[in-house]
């Protein structure tokens, strides 16, 4: 994938109808100068015979008004054409560049979510924020580079009628010229690709920063450690390499420009000595070779642009190559009846950058029901989250099946099922806004009441008035647009870890037997061992296992051992975490 393809994609018609009006101009833009010419010679002829009356418009005497009117027409052409041709392509250009950064939201909402983990956040911000307007800048910039090329083949066209000697002398100046820049321009490529890996980094830890920032905050020695051996030391050898990145291409510019006037001092003071060539050619030649020098001049200066646009499109094309679409089917009809989700053996592997298999999770055989509340615990590394992404669909499974009531879960109806999933994740994102259909402003308001929100937060014109809120005031934000959307399956991952005491105490005694009572199927990772009694199943997760599941009023099922008193004073699980 090229830009010009790129170009060529968004509007082939409008792609070639420009590039011929542009050869028109550069064809008129060529002829300005045998009229120029033609003029001088005439008037110099005209001057040896009787005068003749002059031609006058609005007080101005026209020398050789017929050429006069022929030129004033040329101008008018090139006016117009080339202006036409330029904002022609500057609009494809404009169109290619929102369609590749669509086509890049649609990847990226598309991919599976290991992909998207796999790749970062941080590389796909720097796609989107640093390579994607490089690519922008030099689709923009690939118009006049193409109507330059346009214009300096006129004008070569030109200098070949005037003189092929003079004409091939200058096609190998420009051969040269452009080897020579090319050879400068591919050293510059070089630290191009240094600059861009470098800011990819200096990006990462501009990340590190911030979301390390309570951290670094703590500790003067940490924080002095993390900018020297990580911010500062990037930022120390970026301003090292991006000098020389944008020093070559400002010498290879200056090169260019300058490369005309050295063809026109080779004509003038090497050529004209061992070819013949007469003073009116002489100065047809030099006018078009000083002509040469803006187009040329031109695409020389802009080469760097369409060089860094360039690698930046390598590296979004990379990343589309890192983003394979999900191989699953849009979501069509209603989500068929189910009354409990069912895992029968299922694992899932990760994939690991390192050599061997990655963490594995499972086999799993497990069972969530509507109408109850399933407590999912366990250490870190245990394979919770795991879990719950492959019960919300997230994941799909490397064995095994998963059941909606009867309905064992294929690609081609995953995307059904997902629609009767809400999910509220440890690392959750909340918009400023409620993104489903049934947003009753009443019903709104309503639940920021409930969820104590309605002194900070007002929801008006289908928005909420601000999101600057607490850790704990986010989390019931995002409970609130759970809520709204009304699904059958509930999973909260760790979400009253933010929450004061008292909301804490509604959430776990009040709100989910609230879900359970309206026949949602409720599934909650927690360490809140104190509130276990609300569970009707337990779950305890260890190295990737299922280790011991309980059911209310049942004996326990499973290796560890389970004690879930009645009451809501002491409950825990004997096992070491």
């Amino acid at each position: 994938m090229n830009m010009y393809s790129l170009l060529a994609r968004s509007g082939p018609n409008r792609i070639f109808l420009s590039l011929v009006v542009g050869a028109l101009s550069g064809i008129m833009y060529s002829l300005l100068i045998p009229m120029v010419t033609s003029t001088l010679q005439s008037s110099d002829a005209d001057a040896e015979k009787v005068p003749t009356l002059p031609f006058v418009l609005w007080r101005f005497v026209i020398e050789s008004p017929a050429m006069a009117a022929a030129f004033a027409i040329a101008c008018v052409t090139i006016l117009i054409t080339r202006t036409w041709s330029e904002v022609s392509l500057a609009r494809v250009s404009v169109v290619m560049a929102s369609r590749l950064r669509i086509d890049l939201y649609h990847r990226i909402a598309r991919a599976p979510l290991a992909a998207i983990e796999r790749i970062g956040q941080p590389r796909l911000m720097t796609a989107l924020n640093n390579d994607l307007p490089k690519v922008v800048e030099g689709a923009l910039n690939l118009p006049h580079f193409l109507m330059d090329g346009v214009t300096l083949i006129g004008l070569l066209a030109f200098l070949f009628y005037l003189n092929p000697d003079v004409f091939w002398s200058s096609i190998k100046c420009i051969v040269f010229g452009v080897v020579t820049n090319e050879l400068i321009m591919a050293a510059a490529n070089r630290y191009f690709v240094r600059t861009a890996r470098l800011r990819q980094n200096l990006q990462e830890g501009v990340h590190g920063l911030v979301r390390g920032f309570k951290e670094l905050k703590l500790s003067d020695e940490k924080r002095g450690e993390y900018f020297r051996k990580v911010l500062l030391a990037t930022e120390q050898e970026l301003i090292q390499v991006e000098k020389v990145a944008i020093s070559i291409p400002s010498v290879a510019a200056n090169y260019g420009q300058l490369l005309t006037f050295f063809m026109i001092g080779w004509v003038i003071f090497v050529f004209v000595g061992d070819h013949f060539i007469s003073p009116q050619a002489l100065v047809g030649v030099v006018m078009t070779l000083l002509y040469i020098s803006s187009p040329v001049g031109t695409m020389v200066r802009v080469i760097p642009q369409l060089q860094e646009a360039k690698i930046a499109l390598r590296r979004v094309t990379a990343l589309f190559d890192e983003l394979p679409e999900e191989s699953i089917e849009p979501s069509s009809g209603p989500t068929p009846s189910w009354d409990a989700v069912r895992f029968e053996g299922v694992t899932y592997r990760h994939v690991s950058d390192q050599e061997g298999e990655g963490f594995t999770v499972g086999p799993v055989a497990a069972e969530f029901r509507k109408g109850e509340i399933t407590f999912v615990v366990g250490g870190n590394g245990s394979g919770k989250s795991t879990l719950a992404k492959l019960l919300t669909l997230h994941y799909h499974p490397t064995g095994g099946n998963v059941y909606f009531g009867a309905h064992r879960v294929t690609r081609e109806d995953i995307n059904v099922f997902r629609q009767s999933i809400s999910s509220i994740y440890s690392d959750y994102y909340l918009f400023d806004r409620l993104l489903v259909a049934n947003r009753d402003p009443a019903r709104v308001e309503q639940l920021l009441r409930m969820l104590g929100l309605h002194h900070k937060v007002s929801y008006q014109d289908g928005r909420f008035s601000t999101l600057s809120l607490s850790d704990g005031q986010r989390r019931r934000m995002a409970l609130l647009a759970a809520f709204v959307e009304d699904k059958q399956l509930y999973l909260f991952d760790e979400w009253a870890a933010d929450q004061d005491p008292t909301f804490k105490e509604v959430f776990y005694r009040e709100i989910l037997p609230a879900l359970k009572a309206d026949g949602k199927a409720v599934v909650v990772i927690t360490h809140d061992d104190r509130y276990f009694d609300v569970a009707d199943r337990l779950m305890v997760m260890a190295d990737g296992q299922v280790s011991a599941t309980r059911i209310k009023g049942e004996e326990p099922v499973g290796t560890a051992r389970l004690a879930v008193p009645a009451g809501p004073q002491v409950s825990t699980v004997e096992q070491q975490f």
